[in-house]
């Protein structure tokens, strides 16, 4: 499985009308997937919603069903298909 760096995933995450998929690592050790995520968007600034992202360390997405959760950046684990790497 190819890989792809954090940066990058942000940089995709956070393009207007982005969808993807996700795998990741729960609070309690377990993993989750979910499809077709969308990014929350809180406010007409994103900018400012990229900075109190990158300080929460947490993605606000939503579903296209409008199902709303957030995920710990750190415990992403794959991006549409793609190992992510935590490290560069």
């Amino acid at each position: 499985m190819s890989k792809i760096n954090l940066s990058a995933v942000l940089s995709e995450v956070n393009r207007p009308n982005a969808v993807f998929h996700i795998t990741y690592r729960k609070e309690d050790g377990q993993w989750g997937e979910k499809k077709n995520c969308l990014l929350r968007r809180l406010g007409d600034n994103a900018l400012n919603e990229r900075k109190k992202m990158n300080r929460s360390g947490k993605l606000k997405l939503a579903l296209r069903d409008g199902y709303q959760f957030e995920v710990f950046i750190d415990f992403l684990l794959t991006f549409n298909g793609q190992h992510i790497n935590h490290f560069n």
